[in-house]
């Protein structure tokens, strides 16, 4: 969103909920805006809009965003979509193919898969299916959690986030360098 853009959801936003005392300084501008900048300003408008229609208050930054991911259709699967995704995969590819059935399936999926072992839930026996779902269920819905909220972040904010996990990684490695010599 450009920042004449912005300018017209911010008035709209003002307009909305007109007894608060929302956007009324210029480092609260600056900072809703470097916040949602990365938002087309159709779906900033239309989040709003949502918002607006279902609520007395005021919106947070994290709720347009959450409606935002919505509207795209940014949205992560939900557990039974996710186990859905598992099961297809395996129709399709069977253990022999695990590279291809992990590619296969969304990020969020994937990666809880690899948690519990693609290998693991092929071979799992039939008597044990509940159970491997169950478990399945509690490690999707961490991760499902940890890519919510990762996804709900703009762009810059990711970077930012992995430049930081990079250097305190690289820190690290380094202490242990110092230690083992």
């Amino acid at each position: 969103m450009e920042i004449k853009e912005f300018a017209v959801f911010a008035d709209r936003l003002k307009t909305a909920f007109p007894k608060e005392n929302l956007l009324s300084t210029p480092d609260q501008m600056e900072w809703w805006y470097d916040l949602l900048k990365e938002l087309s300003f159709q779906t900033a408008i239309v989040a709003l809009k949502k918002y607006t229609l279902a609520n007395k208050f005021p919106p947070t930054i994290a709720e347009l965003m959450s409606i935002a991911a919505d509207i795209t259709d940014d949205r992560l699967p939900d557990a039974d979509e996710a186990w859905g995704e598992v099961t297809k995969a395996i129709r399709r590819y069977g253990y022999p193919r695990e590279r291809e059935a992990l590619d296969s399936m969304s990020e969020t999926v994937r990666k809880t898969v690899e948690r519990i072992g693609f290998q693991n839930i092929c071979q799992s026996q039939y008597d044990q299916f509940n159970t491997l779902r169950a478990q399945f269920k509690g490690f999707y819905e961490a991760e499902y959690r940890r890519s919510a909220e990762t996804r709900k972040l703009p762009e810059n904010v990711r970077i930012a986030q992995a430049n930081i996990k990079q250097l305190i990684e690289a820190k690290g490695d380094n202490i242990g360098r110092i230690e083992s010599n």
